[in-house]
C-alpha cells in the first residue's frame, strides 16, 4: 500500500485498472486516505538487549593494555573485531617478545603475528578506530577522547576515504605513532 501511495495519480489509476481486471469484483480497494504515512514509530519499539550487539562483545584484551603501559605503539590492526576475538580466544598461544624499555624488561605481544595496519581496508580501518575510540574513552580523559574522535572524524569523510585512503591511513598511522612516542 505504501508503494502504491508513492505512485503518481496517473500511475495509481492505471494500477487500479489492471488490478480490477484480475481481482474478483467482491474485493474492496482500501481507502488510501486512511493509510498512515508514518513508516517507523519509536513509541512501538522495545529496548534491545546488550547481548544483541556483538561488535564490542570482546573487551580490549590486556595484551593491548600491556603494550600501552610499556610505552609501545598499539596498531589499529589489534582493534579489528577479528583480531580482538583472536586475542581473547588464542591469546595464551600467541608469541610474546621480551622488550627492554627504560631498563625494565617486558614480555609483550609480538606484533609480527598480525597484518600491517597499512594493509587495512577502509571498512576494517573504520571498525578498528571505533573500537580504539571506545578504548580511549575507557582509559583516557575527555580531552583525549575529543582529540581522537576529531582526528578520525576528519579523516573518515566518505569522499576522502574513497579517493585517498592510502594517504589517509599513512597519515593516521604516522600521527598515532608520533603521539605514542611522546
Amino acid at each position: 500500500i505504501s508503494a502504491f501511495n508513492q505512485l503518481s495519480p496517473t500511475s495509481q489509476a492505471q494500477g487500479t485498472a489492471v488490478l480490477e481486471t484480475i481481482a474478483p469484483k467482491s474485493v474492496i480497494r482500501p481507502n488510501i486516505a486512511t493509510v498512515s504515512k508514518v513508516l517507523f514509530d519509536s513509541s512501538k519499539e522495545l529496548p534491545s538487549g546488550s547481548g544483541l550487539d556483538s561488535t564490542y562483545s570482546f573487551g580490549i584484551h590486556s595484551f593491548v593494555q600491556d603494550l600501552l603501559n610499556a610505552g609501545q605503539y598499539c596498531p589499529l590492526t589489534l582493534f579489528t573485531n577479528q583480531n580482538m576475538e583472536r586475542l581473547h580466544r588464542e591469546g595464551h598461544a600467541l608469541k610474546h617478545s621480551k622488550v627492554h624499555v627504560n631498563g625494565v624488561s617486558h614480555h609483550l605481544l609480538d606484533l609480527s603475528q598480525f597484518e600491517n595496519e597499512l594493509e587495512l581496508d577502509p571498512l576494517s580501518w573504520q571498525e578498528a578506530y571505533q573500537r580504539y575510540l571506545t578504548w580511549i574513552e575507557d582509559i583516557g580523559d575527555a580531552s583525549a577522547l575529543k582529540r581522537w574522535t576529531m582526528h578520525f572524524t576528519t579523516l573518515s569523510k566518505d569522499e576522502a576515504v574513497r579517493k585517498n585512503f592510502r594517504a589517509i591511513i599513512e597519515f593516521d598511522v604516522e600521527t598515532r605513532q608520533n603521539y605514542a612516542l611522546r
